[in-house]
Parts: C-alpha cells; sequence; structure tokens
C-alpha cells in the first residue's frame, strides 16, 4: 500500500472493508441448515457490503425423488424462518439438489416467485 500513495491506500481499505466476510452469518445458515433432517451438507458464503452484500448457498439433500426434495427444502425454509439469528434482507439459496444432482428444486416449488428473503421465507410461513 505505500507505493498506492495515500488514496490509493485508504480506497484499498475501504473496499477490503466493504467486501467483508460474514462468518456468523455462515454459521447460522450452515447450522440451521444440517439442523433439518434429510440436509446432508451445507455451505454458505456471506459477505455484508456498505449495507448490502450477498449470501450464496450450496444445500445438498437426500432425496430419490423431487417431492421428497420438496418436502426437504419446505422443512428447511420453515427452520430458516424460525431462525432469529438470521436476518430478514438475507437471501435463500438459489437451488437445492440431492447428492448426485439429478434433482434440483427452488423455493417456487413451494409457493415464491423469486429467491426469497428471510423477510420473505417468514411471511410466508406466518413468521413475521
Amino acid at each position: 500500500m505505500s507505493q498506492a500513495g495515500p488514496v490509493g491506500g485508504v480506497l484499498a481499505v475501504l473496499l477490503s472493508l466493504g467486501r467483508a466476510r460474514n462468518s456468523d452469518g455462515e454459521d447460522v445458515f450452515a447450522e440451521t441448515a444440517l439442523a433439518v433432517d434429510g440436509v446432508v451438507s451445507a455451505e454458505f458464503d456471506c459477505s455484508d457490503m456498505f449495507g448490502g452484500g450477498w449470501k450464496r448457498g450450496k444445500v445438498v439433500l437426500r432425496a430419490s425423488s423431487r417431492d421428497e426434495a420438496v418436502r426437504i427444502m419446505d422443512a428447511l425454509l420453515r427452520a430458516f424462518a424460525a431462525e432469529p439469528r438470521l436476518e430478514p434482507r438475507w437471501a435463500t439459496p438459489q437451488e437445492y439438489r440431492n447428492e448426485d444432482g439429478s434433482i434440483v428444486v427452488s423455493a417456487g416449488a413451494v409457493g415464491f416467485s423469486a429467491v426469497p428473503t428471510i423477510r420473505e421465507v417468514r411471511e410466508h410461513y406466518g413468521r413475521d
């Protein structure tokens, strides 16, 4: 940073703060997901940037049919809705896959028009 000068150094610090990893969010998402029967693995990558940010999740389900995958995903979304440590603005995963990737489901299967936030999941399941 010393070669970047004072403006470059300040900008680098601000950008690094803007990309702050949110390990608390990652841990809460993963703990909540792994507590649901039928969830094999759950990995989350969360970042808070200047009051916004993003959440990405990779959730693997133990499901041998689409109906079974939808039931597990529905239980998982209900668990997210009930978890008070999850911020209302955070997004839920885009999709949920079974172990071999042959079954992929999304929140649209349980009535959402897009990837829901925690707030939307709480409203949907009456937990707001």
